[in-house]
């Protein structure tokens, strides 16, 4: 039997001499167990960056994420959590929170920019990452909409008019908690019923 060899693609360098990750080459990492599901990680602006810790707060809030847009717009649209995205062009394969994008099957690729209609970020402890690295990126890849929902302060940050040669958005709303929006998406949005609770019971302990 003849044994097939992966040739990696060439190494890339940024200006200073680091090493710079092409998405290809993240690619044929992964394939060979260089990065696995227990490694918390995504590609950005081509270097390997880690991806905070998640607590039953970021993780309640993705299931109401979830749980309203479903509600909402049913299988009009694909409701992805935690999964990736391409943005090659950027050196970058960000795997944002929540993110809704066309009803198409993605079995052998990763939906691109023109298949996103909005990304979503839940922060807490990586708030300063996601209101700087992410909305650098979001903005240079023109993505049209992006939410943080801050969930240590219980608002929703609402970034809108992408300026992709500047890399940042040309509006940044702050929604406080009891305050209602319109998304150009998704129309009226509650800010309330996107937060987790914050007086619901821990389970005893047994």
């Amino acid at each position: 039997m003849t044994k097939s060899v992966l040739t990696p693609p060439a190494i890339s360098r940024h200006s200073n001499g680091d090493f710079f990750w092409t998405v290809d080459r993240y690619h044929l990492a992964i394939d060979n167990g260089i990065f696995g599901e227990d490694d918390k990680v995504e590609l950005i602006h081509g270097k390997i960056v880690n991806k905070m810790p998640a607590g039953a707060p970021h993780e309640e809030c993705i299931t109401l994420l979830a749980e309203y847009f479903r509600d909402r717009f049913g299988k009009q649209f694909r409701y992805r959590q935690e999964k990736s995205i391409n943005l090659a062009e950027l050196a970058s394969e960000p795997e944002p929170d929540f993110a809704v994008v066309k009803d198409k099957k993605y079995g052998t690729y990763r939906p691109a920019i023109t298949d996103i209609y909005l990304l979503i970020e839940v922060a807490n402890t990586s708030l300063d990452k996601d209101r700087s690295r992410k909305a650098e990126l979001y903005a240079q890849a023109g993505l049209p909409e992006y939410w943080i929902v801050n969930l240590a302060d219980r608002q929703i940050e609402v970034h809108l008019q992408p300026q992709p040669e500047q890399g940042r958005y040309g509006s940044v709303v702050t929604y406080t908690e009891q305050a209602t929006f319109t998304s150009p998406f998704a129309g009226e949005v509650t800010v309330a019923e996107l937060l987790p609770d914050p007086t619901a019971p821990a389970p005893a302990p047994h």
